[in-house]
């Protein structure tokens, strides 16, 4: 099976997607719902990714079927909770308990994201990449991926209407080098959420997830 032996974490699972097309239109059980997606998309690595997801979801869980609601993935016929992400050839999902927040991120390392940090970066979160020891793209990189997956997991919750704003209101306090978490909290009106994020760093990859 393609599915990685990288161990991660218990909720997390991934894909390396080396199927054709073809192959991987044979593998997961799709509902009518589910094949409109797949042929709603023109480039074939986005089919792809929709069908590894699938294929990677029903493996992990025989039968599950998903649906989206504000473009999040929501679950069918079952009381969990899915978070998906994709990125060149990989597709990774998180899986929890019916109402655990969930967020899972993974970002091919690039200079992209440091050529826009000014964007999404926080001046205290400048600070806290000088102090330290890894290489500034390594740094951008993860907190991009980190924002995102702690983003998938509050914008289900969260009261405004206005969109999150990865720059004031997802703040990474923390990095725990040894224990491989990012600790940060989530800011909304006068309220702040602490919470939680496990990561891991690849020779081409990131990847962040949401704990608690």
């Amino acid at each position: 099976m393609p599915i990685s032996n990288l161990d991660f974490h218990s909720s997390v699972y991934l894909w390396e997607i080396t199927e054709t097309l073809e192959e991987l239109l044979d593998i997961p059980v799709l509902t009518e719902e589910e094949r409109i997606i797949v042929v709603s998309f023109r480039k074939e690595n986005r089919k792809k990714e929709i069908l590894a997801s699938r294929a990677l979801l029903q493996h992990i869980l025989p039968g599950a079927h998903i649906h989206y609601v504000n473009k999040n993935p929501q679950f069918t016929d079952m009381d969990k909770e899915i978070s998906i992400t994709h990125s060149g050839n990989k597709v990774m999902i998180q899986l929890r308990e019916k109402d655990e927040l969930c967020g899972v991120d993974l970002q091919e390392i690039s200079e992209k994201a440091v050529k826009v940090k000014s964007k999404f970066l926080h001046p205290s979160e400048v600070r806290l990449m000088e102090e330290h020891l890894w290489e500034t793209s390594l740094l951008c990189n993860l907190f991009w991926s980190a924002k995102e997956a702690a983003f998938k997991a509050f914008a289900s919750i969260c009261e405004q209407e206005e969109v999150i704003e990865f720059k004031t209101q997802l703040i990474i306090k923390e990095i725990d080098s040894k224990n491989l978490t990012l600790t940060g909290q989530f800011i909304e009106k006068n309220k702040r959420t602490a919470f939680t994020l496990g990561f891991s760093v690849q020779e081409t990859f990131v990847i962040c997830w949401f704990e608690n």
